[in-house]
């Protein structure tokens, strides 16, 4: 149980993430917690200072005996700290209090439907984040874009879960437009997801060796579930917009993308949003490897059947990996399979050195072996065709 300072709050590390992205403008110019009147404002309106904004800024802290006391003795203008894991990660100037309904989609709950504990009080007025991650993240891109002087840069928001050949393609369609590529990795919370952590060296191991790494750069959006869902698109329009990006990718199977079509042109929810923020958003074709065409290939471009297509899709790709089934190179890369399949199954042979040697050819000196290195020469062999 965390300890519990006089005038604090006990958040959680997303209530931490999402105050802030709030701080540093990434849903927007509205950078504080929202009072009555201004929550009421953005569900007349959808609007905030002029700006369309998805979800209402109030937040109501977590339903706890201790945050409850703290709110119910907090006096307007004074100081409350928030503490999360044990430490002290900033404070809020209490501006005013209010109920808290709980019908309304906040950006800290937006299934309100789904949660149960809810606080009963929301809280407005201005705050600080200690130690902010998003501002240093920030600093370190302004420094980039100083460098680069870039006149295009695209965002594309993705779990790369697993990393496989149709985002490599997604990439170097995203690097020939445009001066710099901002990937923002989002974290998987599906039962069999893999870790933010592993997928970010998937996808270093990738930029590392097959990208213009100078012109890539990779934002993990670490304890925020507010984009894992795809379930509103205007979000990650947001958080773009919010890093100077004049393009988006979205893939045409995104969630919450509401495609529909009006005297035969394709109309999407973020039309109206691309428009008032000056992004240009791309809606991306499938992609899909042809037996026929011999190379991945849009849904569009292909003439070729379905039954001529092998799908790149990403849970089917996860429970062959979670089996311990190497996935053909056609879908993956042999470093990143063999990178997953050693974090999954750690210590998996006994008897590893032997099989290696027994195998695999060796310089005539018996070294040592890692279950990666162990993974890619196995998936080497397998895409050997002598003997076919």
């Amino acid at each position: 149980m965390a300890l519990q300072r006089k005038n604090s709050i006990i958040i959680s590390e997303e209530e931490y993430e999402v105050l802030c992205f709030i701080k540093e403008g990434i849903f927007g110019s509205f950078t504080k917690l929202m009072n009555e009147k201004e929550r009421d404002e953005v569900l007349a309106t959808g609007m905030i200072h002029n700006q369309k904004i998805p979800y209402t800024l109030t937040f109501a802290p977590a339903n706890t005996k201790e945050n409850e006391k703290t709110l119910e003795n907090a006096r307007i203008g004074e100081k409350i700290e928030f503490i999360c894991d044990d430490k002290v990660i900033g404070h809020i100037i209490l501006e005013s209090k209010f109920k808290n309904d709980k019908n309304t989609n906040d950006i800290f709950r937006p299934n309100a439907c789904l949660i149960d504990d809810f606080g009963k009080t929301c809280i407005s007025g201005e705050f600080e984040i200690y130690n902010n991650r998003i501002k240093a993240i920030k600093e370190d891109f302004e420094k980039i874009k100083k460098r680069l002087n870039p006149s295009n840069i695209t965002a594309i928001v993705s779990s790369f879960d697993p990393f496989h050949r149709a985002h490599e393609r997604i990439l170097r369609w995203a690097i020939e437009q445009s001066d710099l590529v901002i990937i923002f990795l989002i974290e998987s919370y599906e039962n069999n997801g893999l870790n933010l952590k592993l997928k970010k060296r998937c996808f270093d191991i990738f930029a590392q060796n097959y990208l213009p790494s100078s012109r890539v750069l990779l934002i993990p959006l670490y304890n925020i579930k507010i984009f894992a869902s795809h379930l509103n698109p205007i979000l990650e329009c947001a958080l773009a917009k919010s890093f100077d990006c004049n393009k988006l990718f979205v893939g045409q199977n995104h969630a919450g993308l509401g495609m529909y079509f009006n005297q035969n042109k394709a109309f999407t929810v973020l039309d109206d949003f691309a428009k008032d923020y000056n992004i240009e958003v791309t809606i991306l074709p499938e992609f899909v490897f042809c037996d026929e065409c011999k190379m991945i290939v849009s849904t569009k471009s292909c003439p070729h059947g379905a039954h001529h297509h092998m799908k790149y899709h990403g849970d089917s790709l996860k429970n062959l990996l979670r089996l311990g089934i190497i996935p053909p190179a056609v879908f993956i890369r042999r470093e990143i399979s063999a990178l997953i399949l050693s974090e999954l199954f750690p210590n998996r042979f006994h008897n590893k050195q032997n099989i290696y040697s027994n195998l695999f050819p060796t310089h005539g000196i018996l070294e040592y072996r890692s279950d990666k290195e162990f993974y890619e020469q196995l998936i080497k062999l397998h895409q050997m065709s002598y003997m076919v």
